[in-house]
């Protein structure tokens, strides 16, 4: 009969599954098959968080060498010691599915962030981001294989190879310093757009919810490391917590792709000009002088009659982000907008709707491959 702990893990092992299928569905309705990094890392966190609960599964089964100390070893069976050493090489196991899945979702997060900063001065701060990220997760994965040397003594029961490489202190303190400083780089990256862009308060904080979800991850990440090490001579509290915080990670990575799936019949709303036409950019100018800049996750053209356009959508997937939206929309102050035939964005059309306020008008910018220089 299935544990608590069983049934917890399992149930939110189907739940973090159902969360990851419904993010491809939403954007195989939005992109088709034209996928960016976030949607291949997507996949990644699906195959690793299968894995993760396996190994949750063998260790329950098996145990481990934790707290079986040389009088406990002397008492063991060969058959014992040979499962035991099973279990122990499972949960080393764990840990690196574990944590590998945790950075795939840093990884999507950032790719989403990278598509929704295009253009502007956000997009080396993403970068410089991806960086450390990658760099820290080095560091945590060589913490893991490092901390008990000779390797095997991670598995070995007999001798009692001692607490350092049983416990694995060094792996729970390593795992939050550097899990958390890259959560809260990667948080504040959409802080400044936030900032800038023309909504109401509301909206604004709806936005925020979505784009720094990452702060309910470091919560659960924190609490797993301090709960674990309260019990470290336990195995069970740190790995249900550990399927816990990843659980958290997956809805919290998750919520902006799902979003448009329950956003009703204005999902399929594009912010690309009216003529429906493939572009790269496509501006809004408002009466306040502030652009709307329409970049990243993979909009869907319309034609003059507002319906979606059977045009093929472009390699560069522009889309504006809205909380009712499946777009990647940021509002940045700017230089009025030039127009496709290459004048102002203060010609008589412009100058007239922005006399009436309520009307927007839509600049198109068509983007063409040439020669490189």
């Amino acid at each position: 009969m299935a544990t608590p702990f069983q049934t917890e893990a399992w149930t939110e092992y189907g739940l973090g599954v159902l969360v990851i299928l419904l993010r491809i569905f939403s954007r195989w309705k939005i992109v088709g098959f034209n996928w960016q990094g976030d949607d291949y890392f997507a996949v990644l966190c699906l195959i690793f968080w299968t894995l993760e609960l396996v190994m949750l599964e063998l260790i329950g089964q098996n145990g481990t060498n934790i707290g079986i100390t040389d009088d406990i070893g002397a008492t063991l069976t060969a058959d014992k010691i040979a499962q035991l050493e099973f279990g122990s090489k499972c949960l080393l196991a764990g840990w690196n599915f574990y944590v590998t899945l945790i950075w795939c979702l840093k990884a999507c997060i950032l790719f989403f962030f990278s598509r929704i900063t295009l253009a502007t001065s956000q997009q080396r701060v993403v970068k410089w981001t991806a960086i450390a990220t990658i760099l820290a997760y080095m560091g945590v994965i060589l913490v893991i294989w490092c901390h008990c040397t000779p390797v095997h003594k991670n598995w070995q029961v007999v001798p009692f190879p001692g607490d350092q490489c049983t416990l694995a202190v060094a792996n729970y303190l390593s795992l939050v310093v550097l899990n958390i400083s890259t959560d809260m780089l990667i948080v504040s990256i959409p802080l400044p757009l936030l900032w800038a862009v023309k909504l109401s308060l509301k909206r604004k904080l709806a936005i925020g919810v979505l784009l720094c979800s990452g702060v309910f991850v470091m919560i659960a990440a924190l609490l797993r490391c301090i709960l674990s090490l309260k019990d470290i001579d336990g195995i069970n509290v740190s790995t249900i917590w550990a399927i816990r915080e990843t659980f958290v990670g997956i809805i919290a990575v998750n919520a902006a792709c799902i979003r448009p799936l329950f956003s009703g019949s204005r999902w399929l709303r594009s912010s690309k000009g009216s003529s429906g036409t493939n572009q790269k950019y496509s501006g809004f100018s408002d009466k306040d002088g502030h652009q709307l800049v329409t970049i990243g996750g993979g909009g869907q053209s319309v034609d003059r009659s507002g319906k979606p356009s059977k045009r093929r959508h472009n390699k560069y997937n522009m889309t504006e982000l809205d909380i009712n939206s499946s777009e990647e929309q940021i509002v940045t102050p700017s230089e009025p907008a030039w127009s496709a035939k290459g004048g102002r964005g203060n010609t008589p059309a412009s100058s007239s709707s922005g006399q009436q306020g309520g009307i927007v008008v839509t600049t198109t910018y068509e983007v063409k491959p040439g020669n490189k220089i």
